[in-house]
């Protein structure tokens, strides 16, 4: 399988959001829309779509049960403390239980086993870190935990996009991170830590204080500024590295570090893993914030401070990506040891992403035959909607509310699609195909998109996806430090929306082709869209 076949992780098999009866009615396998049903028109990138809007209930979708982990405080109000729901459904727990009452241990494992490795890297995943990551914080006597997120790897993926392609960029980018993550997973072993991948860029230690703090020294040794770039193939002074150098530039970073890990650790005690984590969070964008990347940030009596490892060596560590991991086949043999039960148990939940509880883009790559012989005689479109403004949601409210965002996108393009198969439209499920975008293909994409997008901006404005106050104080800065202009504040929140046939210049269907058609045609949009706001 190629790196491009995982631009995000293999996130969960069942993380389940809904009960057993709304599953089947919501996530069962996709029927093929009846009826002839007209093409909209395309969705235009940046302004109002022409795609008319469904008349669909107006009702808000609800959060699922677990979005007191996923999508922390910022949208409920809720203490990010907050236990998972007992409620939530445990589909991977049912699953498993079905399979052990029958004595298929061997398929008991397999199916844990994909829910809970991150296939490109081929650490535990964010799933794991939700459901199991307590337990291991539980073993600890001084239970800590370290945030780490890659140092402007946004840089990376832009100068290798500028280079090589949307699509073609991403893949190389994915292998940094391939060969990252594998080399935190051998200093995490070496420190009897556990080390997942929570998505992009972002990985977490878990374990007793004093290993955390040895492990993130290790780290930073043995991960310097471009060691990374290098042990991926991008040699120094390549075309490859002067691109991302091009993109550092244009990004007014330069001087900043490269391929190399900022960290912030702080301690667990009583807290569930991502609430420990959110403090931990607080201390790695201070580091940012004061030009400190690079560094480990260590929280220690409510207040953070940069810690300086002792000298020591360079963990002697071999820097290449893991073998890649043939999910296709995993499923097959995982799927034909099921019964017919298991399979849909097994299909209606495999393969969603844990935030937004959209498919995730390993799903794309097991259906992406299916839907070019599904088109192969009608047309349809492959549409990408992707957040607009995601980093100033971050970066000045903090990870939380972006992920709170996140989830509620995510549900309202379920909601959206669900309801609109219902009417017979043919749209199949969302696909969260990158950190902020999400693709929907059928021949009636388009409008379901267009009432997707409506009712994200509606909500955001109406303070129902984040508080009005955080929203209000998001645009105000976003306007003070010039990130845009103030004609253009209430974008922020609002989704971007271009469109592709799935039939390409030469006549063929290929959805794969098509969703590299529509992430080129999103950067022109983005582009075009950036320039624009710049004129008096």
């Amino acid at each position: 399988m190629t790196t491009a076949r995982r631009l995000l992780a293999v996130l969960p098999l069942a993380w389940a959001s809904f009960a057993l009866g709304a599953s089947v009615r919501d996530a069962a396998p996709e029927p093929v829309g009846l009826g002839p049903v007209p093409l909209a028109a395309p969705a235009t990138a940046t302004g109002p779509s022409q795609a008319p809007a469904l008349s669909l209930a107006p009702a808000a979708p609800s959060l699922p049960p677990q979005a007191a982990v996923s999508a922390p405080a910022a949208a409920a109000g809720a203490s990010a403390n907050a236990a998972p729901s007992t409620d939530r459904v445990d589909a991977l727990g049912r699953l498993a239980r079905a399979l052990d009452k029958r004595g298929d241990g061997p398929a008991a494992r397999l199916a844990e086993g994909l829910h809970y490795t991150d296939a490109l890297t081929g650490l535990p995943n964010r799933a794991y870190l939700i459901e199991r990551g307590a337990s291991v914080l539980a073993s600890a006597k001084e239970p800590a935990v370290a945030l780490m997120d890659m140092d402007n790897f946004g840089a990376v993926n832009m100068g290798l996009a500028d280079l090589l392609g949307v699509t073609g960029g991403r893949a190389r980018a994915d292998g940094v991170l391939a060969v990252a993550g594998a080399a935190l997973g051998e200093l995490a072993k070496a420190r009897g830590v556990v080390v997942a991948r929570l998505g992009g860029e972002e990985f977490a230690a878990m374990g007793e204080r004093s290993a955390v703090l040895a492990f993130a020294a290790d780290a930073r040794r043995a991960l310097p500024p471009g060691r990374v770039l290098s042990a991926a193939g991008m040699a120094e002074g390549g075309a490859e590295r002067r691109a991302i150098a091009a993109a550092v530039e244009r990004l007014g970073r330069v001087g900043q570090p490269v391929g190399s890990f900022t960290c912030g650790v702080a301690p667990a005690g009583e807290l569930a893993p991502l609430a420990a984590l959110k403090s931990a969070d607080s201390a790695l964008n201070e580091a940012k914030e004061q030009g400190r990347r690079a560094t480990i940030r260590v929280v220690e009596g409510g207040a953070a401070r940069e810690w300086t490892p002792p000298p020591a060596e360079a963990a002697p560590i071999v820097l290449a990506a893991p073998a890649p991991r043939d999910t296709a086949s995993e499923v097959a043999a995982l799927e034909a040891r099921l019964d017919e039960h298991e399979l849909r148990l097994f299909r209606e939940t495999s393969f969603r992403d844990p935030l937004t509880t959209a498919r995730n883009y390993e799903y794309l790559e097991l259906k992406a035959a299916d839907w070019d012989k599904e088109y192969s005689s009608v047309a349809a479109l492959a549409v990408l909607a992707s957040a607009r403004n995601l980093k100033q949601i971050n970066d000045l409210l903090g990870h939380d509310a972006g992920d709170a965002y996140l989830h509620r996108v995510g549900a309202i393009l379920r909601r959206t699609v669900n309801q609109a198969r219902r009417r017979k439209l043919d749209a199949h499920e969302p696909v969260r195909v990158a950190s902020k975008e999400f693709l929907i293909v059928g021949r009636d994409a388009a409008v379901v998109v267009e009432t997707a997008r409506r009712e994200v901006a509606r909500q955001f404005s109406a303070g129902r996806i984040l508080p009005a106050a955080e929203i209000a104080r998001l645009r105000a800065e976003s306007v003070r430090r010039g990130l845009v202009p103030a004609r253009r504040a209430d974008y922020i929140g609002t989704l971007r929306v271009v469109s592709e046939p799935l039939t390409g210049p030469d006549g063929r269907v290929d959805s794969r082709r098509a969703l590299d058609r529509a992430f080129e045609r999103l950067e022109a949009a983005k582009l075009s869209e950036s320039s624009a706001t710049k004129k008096p």
